[in-house]
């Protein structure tokens, strides 16, 4: 056993048996276990978690239809950490989550997933606050950035976006905020995938305006811009958004709401401008331990794969419920529809599936079995397809720093 590996189990061990019974945080990213509480607990937290996990891979180098599929198992050893800070004015969270993949057979795919982010929150005056948040993400495959117009293949991937703004209350039922946005993406260098993924980066910004019409009832606006830069040739894209809608509560714990209005391509290199509607609506219900999404949007995107703007409708849903006092599940679905705009390239088909159901065995430790799957036509009718599946074990708690 390597140094690294015992330090890792050593750490695990010491979750499981020192852990203290408040609740813990997820490690899968899916959201907190259910029963923990949403209350921001004023001081430092710090909430370290590691989990152990055995996977079964169907398709290890993420190749398409008609290519010879390999499958492995995979050891996955991850750590994560999160350090949260609350006061009357201030609000600050850091978050690290990695993953140590080690493959069964094919070793020389063994690699390092990681993730970071940080935001800030500090209110200036009654009126006043500013804001900002980034993060981070270093793949070995483009699966699960979720980037409009990438197509999925195993190359290794970075991407990162930073947003930073404020937010002002006018009145007592108006609120402006004003904020700017800068993302990017990065690709390895690899001669049979240089032009599917271009990668590039955009800047913006957004202005948005919500009224309180009543109690229940908020009347919205928003607008954006972005101005962004594909691939070595530079390519220029500048893409516009303005919508208007309406948000309703129809009860404390279930919320609805909708928007629409325009978006628009302006003058590129490879033809005059292009406008096409958009618009978003959604509901979110939250009845203490159980969460459920859904939303649907649609609105110009820059790619970042083929190059170009893409004409792109997302849906997703997700919802966390708890089935028992100790048994829980957590499971998401998200659709991509992507149709380029100015440049011949293929249509993509996207679907992300991610589901778990889990046992607490105390407030600390979990045991949980999940489903990852990917789908993802690329101008063609087959798709393709990969699915992982395996069982976990999470320890982690929340700790006060004094």
């Amino acid at each position: 056993m390597t140094i690294r590996l015992r330090v890792l189990v050593v750490w695990l061990a010491a979750l499981i048996w020192g852990a203290a019974p408040a609740g813990a945080q997820q490690a899968l990213g899916l959201g907190a276990a259910p029963g923990t509480s949403g209350t921001a607990t004023p001081g430092w937290t710090i909430s370290p978690s590691l989990s152990f996990a055995r996977v079964y891979d169907d398709n290890v180098l993420v190749l398409g239809p008609g290519s010879p599929l390999v499958h492995d198992y995979v050891n996955t050893i991850n750590p994560r950490g999160e350090l949260d800070f609350n006061s009357a004015r201030s609000q600050f969270s850091a978050e690290y989550d990695g993953a140590f993949l080690g493959y069964q057979t094919l070793d020389t795919l063994n690699s390092y997933d990681q993730h970071g982010g940080l935001s800030l929150r500090r209110r200036l005056s009654k009126r006043t606050s500013l804001f900002a948040a980034g993060s981070a993400t270093a793949a070995p495959t483009t699966e699960f950035l979720e980037l409009t117009g990438v197509p999925f293949v195993r190359v290794g991937s970075f991407a990162d976006t930073f947003d930073a703004g404020v937010e002002h209350l006018v009145s007592k039922r108006m609120t402006v905020t004003v904020s700017g946005t800068f993302q990017q993406a990065r690709f390895d260098p690899n001669q049979t995938f240089a032009s599917l993924l271009l990668g590039g980066n955009s800047i913006g910004g957004a202005v948005n305006l919500r009224e309180r019409l009543s109690a229940r009832t908020t009347f919205t606006v928003d607008g954006d811009f972005q101005h962004a830069t594909i691939g070595t040739a530079d390519e220029i894209f500048d893409v516009q958004h303005a919508m208007v809608g309406i948000e309703r509560a129809l009860s404390q714990d279930f919320r609805v709401f909708a928007a629409g209005g325009v978006s628009r391509l302006g003058v590129t290199a490879f033809g005059p401008p292009r406008t096409g509607p958009s618009w978003k609506l959604g509901l979110v219900k939250d009845v203490r331990s159980t969460i459920v999404n859904l939303s649907f949007d649609r609105s110009y995107v820059p790619s970042f794969g083929f190059g170009g703007t893409m004409q792109n409708e997302d849906v997703t849903a997700s919802i966390r419920l708890p089935i028992t006092r100790r048994f829980y599940t957590q499971d998401s679905v998200s659709w991509q529809r992507s149709d380029p705009l100015v440049i011949a390239v293929p249509e993509l088909r996207s679907v992300w599936l991610q589901g778990s159901v889990g046992y607490a065995v105390r407030p600390s430790v979990r045991i949980e079995a999940f489903f990852v799957g990917v789908r993802q036509s690329v101008g063609l009718p087959d798709p393709l397809a990969h699915n992982q599946i395996g069982v976990q074990i999470v320890a982690g708690t929340p700790m006060r720093i004094r």
